[in-house]
């Protein structure tokens, strides 16, 4: 048994959130109701164009991008500006722990969840479980409730385009007046996920 220190305890801590954090997201997976988004088993033209837009390495790293981590370091040298870096996988683990504090301690521990959740979830649960609890605007979380309120549809039923706008509202919400000048925000957001997504090699197995 190890003795009782400062950093002992610190530890015992720490991984005791990773694994309440886990169990969390784990709900979070077994709660998605998988005729939301199209099949259990295909990704949809709403995946490549959030994939386009968020994460276009997703597919291809393990829940950390560590080239679009170099980039940031680097444009950080150069311009004292750092970017995002996350990943869909680590924007899902936020998302679901809830934490919004911006520091390296939080960023170091995302990058570990998300690592984890890589080895114990598929990506396609990820991507579905960040879609389902993400927030899209004023009283709108999950793709769900941001369909039928934006669109009065079912996901099923959306059209490539409307699919480019709720993937665009990921970074822009709608706000609960949506004005002329966000209506416009999204349509050109969304037009530049389609460019994306159609110079993407990603395609439906």
């Amino acid at each position: 048994m190890f003795p009782s220190t400062p950093n002992n305890r610190k530890i015992r801590n720490f991984l005791i959130t990773i694994n309440q954090d886990l169990f969390s997201i784990k709900e979070k997976i077994e709660e998605i109701s998988y005729t939301q988004i199209i099949s259990d088993d295909d990704y949809d033209e709403l995946h490549y164009l959030v994939m386009a837009l968020e994460d276009r390495r997703f597919l291809k790293h393990c829940g950390v991008d560590f080239r679009s981590i170099l980039r940031e370091c680097r444009n950080f040298l150069l311009s004292n500006k750092f970017g995002g870096a996350s990943t869909i996988d680590m924007q899902m683990v936020r998302t679901i722990t809830g934490f919004k504090e911006r520091t390296l301690y939080r960023k170091l521990y995302e990058s570990i969840l998300a690592f984890i959740v890589n080895f114990k979830f598929s990506k396609k649960q990820i991507i579905d479980c960040y879609l389902n609890n993400a927030f899209f605007g004023s009283h709108l979380y999950g793709i769900e409730k941001a369909t039928q309120k934006c669109f009065g549809k079912y996901i099923s039923q959306l059209t490539f385009d409307e699919k480019a706008q709720l993937a665009a509202m990921l970074q822009r919400p709608r706000p609960q007046y949506p004005s002329a000048e966000w209506q416009e925000k999204i349509l050109k957001r969304a037009r530049y996920a389609q460019i994306i997504r159609s110079g993407m090699k990603y395609c439906n197995k």
